[in-house]
This record gives structure tokens, sequence and C-alpha cells, in this order.
């Protein structure tokens, strides 16, 4: 049953005409040997973020390009693998692995996103390694040990640019001009073209539905012609990424996104208004937040912010985020949104405030604290058990119900109390 998966698959992919926009891609491998069958056996589990560095066991036509390994294991157990050349960050090599997890994880209540494994079983079925290059100059494939690689893939594999990713708390994100995030570009388009394309039929046709309306309505206007596969990539990655806030900072100052400023939106809400099939082409697989962890930079410090606030450029992007924390010896403070957050606290001393929602408040290594808007009296505090202690705000949509883990103090308007 996989073989005949993996060869309907990939005759659907070729057709989509893959090999484009830095991603590789085609048909199946034609070398003797697997060329993932060394990178099979790579135990990730030692690593809190699952980024390991690549065995003297794999291949040396991988060596020769890539420092670092990490995986997904999709339902079926295959994995998806990922490689990141020398200059690529354990922290940003993580942010891709977990924003790529993200969109192939379910989405209840969707149309399209509510059983996401088929999808997630066909990127693995075809053995797809995703490699995290320091730009593209650096994976040139005219430089043999990158021509040696590309010919053993055989098409198998795509490329993220890391020069593109932009880690939240990062001087770039954090800008009165945040950087362009492409994460979310380049990861929903690997989706496409190596699973949910073939795998959803549904998907693929209302996605060519939606660009090619929105063409005819003006409202997105690509700067060349592309083929079909190429094109409804790109409008993908750039809806997403209107519809998760990136471009929502308007850099254009014209209200639009993209480069050139080929569509009409910049935001979610005016997306909803001008391209109300694209917001429904997103909500019927994806998920109206954003899930993963997002690991501040260990560059951060001060307080990270996930309310909107349009004096705060950044938080047109967090305010989607539901999972913020600090990984290492980071310190600082993160202030809620109104979802049901979880914080994650690094090694060490940590603030945390949820700010609505019922939230889940990790503390780690050091003096880590919460924060809470009202007096003592409002709350109760039970512990649930040996470790985690829940407090509840009497007061209706104020603090919720949050659920505290390695906590040594709980700050209230009033008082402070020890735990």
């Amino acid at each position: 049953m996989k073989a005949t998966r993996s060869h309907s698959l990939i005759t659907a992919l070729s057709a989509l005409t893959l090999i484009a926009a830095g991603c590789g891609g085609g048909g199946s491998s034609s070398s003797a040997v697997n060329p993932t069958s060394s990178l099979n056996e790579i135990d990730t589990s030692g690593e809190p973020d699952g980024v390991v560095p690549l065995p003297g066991t794999v291949d040396a036509r991988i060596r020769a390009v890539f420092d670092k390994y990490s995986n997904l294991d999709a339902p079926g157990g295959e994995r998806i693998h990922f490689l990141g050349q020398p200059g690529v960050s354990d922290e940003r090599m993580f942010r891709v692995k977990a924003i790529f997890e993200q969109l192939v994880t379910d989405v209840p209540g969707s149309a399209l996103g509510a059983e996401k494994g088929d999808v997630f079983d066909a990127v693995a079925a075809l053995d797809t390694t995703i490699v995290v290059v320091e730009g593209q100059q650096a994976f040139d494939v005219t430089d043999a040990p990158v021509a040696s690689f590309v010919a053993f893939f055989d098409g198998l594999y795509a490329s993220v640019d890391c020069s593109k990713v932009v880690q939240e708390g990062s001087p770039e994100y954090l800008n009165p001009d945040p950087a362009i995030d492409g994460t979310l570009s380049e990861t929903s388009g690997i989706l496409l073209r190596f699973g949910l394309g073939a795998t959803i039929p549904q998907f693929s046709a209302a996605l060519t539905a939606a660009r090619t309306a929105a063409e005819i309505q003006g409202i997105y206007q690509p700067e060349s012609a592309q083929p079909q596969g190429l094109a409804d990539s790109n409008y993908l990655g750039l809806i997403l990424s209107v519809y998760y806030g990136v471009w929502a900072h308007d850099p254009s100052s014209q209200g639009t996104a993209g480069t050139a400023d080929v569509y009409d939106f910049c935001d979610r809400d005016a997306m909803a208004a001008g391209d109300p099939d694209a917001i429904a082409l997103i909500e019927s697989f994806f998920s109206p937040r954003q899930s993963f962890p997002a690991y501040l930079s260990t560059s951060f410090s001060g307080t990270f912010e996930m309310q909107f606030d349009p004096a705060i450029a950044y938080t047109h992007r967090s305010r989607y985020l539901e999972r913020v924390g600090f990984r290492g010896a980071v310190t600082g403070r993160i202030n809620g949104n109104e979802f049901d957050n979880t914080f994650l606290g690094g090694d060490l001393a940590d603030q945390f405030e949820g700010r609505g929602g019922n939230d889940k408040i990790e503390g780690d290594l050091g003096a880590d604290e919460a924060f809470f808007s009202g007096p003592r009296a409002e709350y109760t505090i039970v512990p649930l058990d040996a470790t985690v202690t829940r407090v509840s705000d009497t007061v209706a949509g104020r603090d919720g119900e949050d659920d505290v883990r390695q906590i040594t103090r709980l700050h209230f308007s009033d008082m402070i109390i020890d735990l």
C-alpha cells in the first residue's frame, strides 16, 4: 500500500512543477541507495529541541554540506528529515521544524484539517528531507559538494532559507519595522507540494479557485506568469503570512503585502473583507492561532508582549501566538493574550502574566514567578498534585483559571505568596 501511495503522490507532485523557488522536488530517487537510509536511525531524543550533530555514520555526501539533524515522526511511523548547514543555529532549525509540525497538526472542527494524519504520512512516505540553508549562496548547486547532495537526493528535498527565518524576540522581530518572516511561506509551500496538494484534492481545487478569483478581481497581481503549482504555492504562502500578522505592520504604508505590493491586503481583517475566499480556504485546514512553541531568541531581554498593541509593531504577529517561552540562559517577562496560553520557563528567573484565558505556566530551573491582576482575596489557590497549583480568578473575564508548575512566587496586586 505504501509503494502505491508513494507512486501516485510522486506523479501528482511532478505535475505541479516542484523544482521552483528554491525547493527541490519531482520524481522518486533513482539512486540505488535510499538517500535517507543513513538518517533513519539517528536518535534525537536526548536534546530538548531535537536538534543533534550529524553522526559520522551519515553518508558523506550529506555531511559535506550539513552538520546538524532533526526529524518529525509521522503517525504511520516514517520520518520527515531536517538537515541544517553549519551557519544555521539550533534555535532557527527548531523553529522551522516546529512551524512545519504546526501545519500538520489536527485542527478540530475544521472542514479539511480535523484529521491531518494522511497528509503528514504522505509527506513522510516520500522520504522528504527539508534542508535549512544559510542562504541561497551557501546552497549553490554549482558547488561540487552541493551538486553531489542534489544528485544523491534526486529531487526529494526542499530548502528553507535561514536568512528568511525571523525568531520571536530577535532584534529583527522586535524592530519598529519588523523583518518579514518567510518561514510560513516556505514551509506551507513544502507541505502543499509534498503532501497536501495530492492528498486532499478539495483543498487544491479551492486554492486554485481562490487564487484565480483574486487575480481576476485584481487584488492579487503576481509579478510574472507562473506554472499552476508554483502560483498556488506562492499565493498560499502569502495569504498565510498575512493571516498570521507577518505583514500587518504595513511596511508599504499602502495596506498591501508581498514583494512589489502584489496583494491588496496586509492583515486578517482586511483580507476577510476583501478576499473572503482566502479566509475560507485557510480556515478549512489551518488553525486560527499559532500553536508551535515560540521560544524567544537567546538575545532577548525585557518584556515580551502577546496582547495586540498598535504602538508595538511586533504584536501584530505575537497576538496570534499561544505558546511562548524561554530556553537556556535567557531571562525576562512574558505577558500573555486572551488565548489559553502556555508559558515555558528557561534556566534563569523568569516572570509570566496570563492576562486572560486559562493558562499553563511551566517554570523550570530558575526562581520563576507568576503575576495576577487582582487582590489575593479574589482568587482561589488549590494544589492539584505535588507539582501543579491551580490559581482561579473569581472575577469573570479577567485572569481565568491558571495552572502553575515549578513557580516560586505568586504576585497579586496587594501581596506576594511564596509557593
